[in-house]
């Protein structure tokens, strides 16, 4: 195991409060992982985002989840190639636990974090 796949720890999620986690799941790009506490995540492939999708099939402002307690909604800003939720292109929806989320050539899950 190497740094890159080591596991969160359990303090990790107590610090951060966070709900989800929102995971990359290409092959071909390095792992990542997002923490999503409550608030706006902003997704896009600016550096002032929080979720940065470096590369050319995603807008630079591509949209964004807000979290809110036991609530996780995506929004697409208009982006040019839009938000595929489950293999369905949406503007909005609310997500669930094991949600396939595509955003340009990005493949991501989103998990609820399971409190003990």
């Amino acid at each position: 195991m190497n740094n890159d796949t080591i596991p969160f720890e359990d303090s990790l999620f107590i610090n951060q409060e966070a709900k989800y986690i929102l995971s990359l799941l290409n092959d071909d790009v390095k792992s990542s992982s997002w923490l999503l506490t409550n608030g706006i995540h902003k997704i896009g492939r600016l550096e002032n985002k929080e979720i940065i999708l470096d590369d050319v099939t995603v807008s630079r402002n591509h949209g964004y989840i807000s979290v809110d307690d036991e609530e996780i909604i995506i929004v697409d800003e208009g982006s040019t190639n839009g938000i595929f939720i489950n293999g369905e292109l949406k503007s909005e929806s609310n997500l669930q636990s094991g949600f396939r989320i595509q955003i340009g050539k990005f493949n991501l899950i989103v998990t609820k974090v399971e409190k003990k």
